[in-house]
């Protein structure tokens, strides 16, 4: 898997050939700043909001292609599914690798004394939530493809990873390693 990714996704010609999508998320946290710096808004621009916004936001539109899962506000900024995925995929981050007691003493690991699976579950569901729907409809849009035997050319790393073969012609990733590797990349 490691030899695929790295070969096939993060390679140096995938990050030139994304280099215009960062380049547009960058315009779109200056539009962002400018619109909050403004004497309407007070002036005020929460700066960790803004990078937190930003480096999701380059994933997000390297990974699906677009900015938004739902409607983003009229200033530029996130709309409630964007701000919900952040908090969601920053709970993943503070959590996964925390300590718990029961990675230590497994057999308390029902009781979850630490709150941490509650938490990642509840993120899980929202990062699914939001996923999902995209990544079902792209794979099938590509099944459809290749069931007409046409070519389509990727846009972004969800057709890369749809769209690997082996040395047989065969695809390389099922269904659950695409969201599995979504996910890795997105945290």
């Amino acid at each position: 898997m490691r030899r695929v990714l790295v070969s096939n996704v993060f390679n140096r010609s995938t990050l030139a050939w994304l280099l215009h999508k960062r380049n547009e998320e960058a315009d779109n946290l200056v539009r962002f700043v400018y619109n909050h710096s403004s004497a309407k808004s007070g002036g005020v621009v929460n700066v960790r909001i803004a990078a937190q916004q930003y480096s999701v936001g380059i994933m997000r539109k390297m990974m699906f292609g677009k900015r938004y899962f739902g409607k983003g506000r009229n200033d530029g900024g996130p709309g409630k599914e964007e701000e919900e995925h952040v908090e969601a995929l920053l709970a993943m981050l503070s959590h996964i690798y925390a300590f718990s007691v029961s990675d230590y003493l497994p057999w308390l690991r029902w009781l979850d004394l630490d709150g941490h699976q509650r938490i990642v579950r509840k993120a899980m569901k929202v990062i699914n939530k939001l996923h999902d729907p995209i990544i079902n409809e792209r794979i099938r849009d590509w099944r459809e493809v290749e069931m007409k035997s046409r070519s389509r050319e990727s846009e972004d790393l969800l057709d890369v990873l749809i769209s690997v073969k082996d040395s047989n012609g065969k695809l390389l990733f099922s269904e659950d390693e695409i969201r599995a590797q979504v996910m890795v990349t997105s945290i």
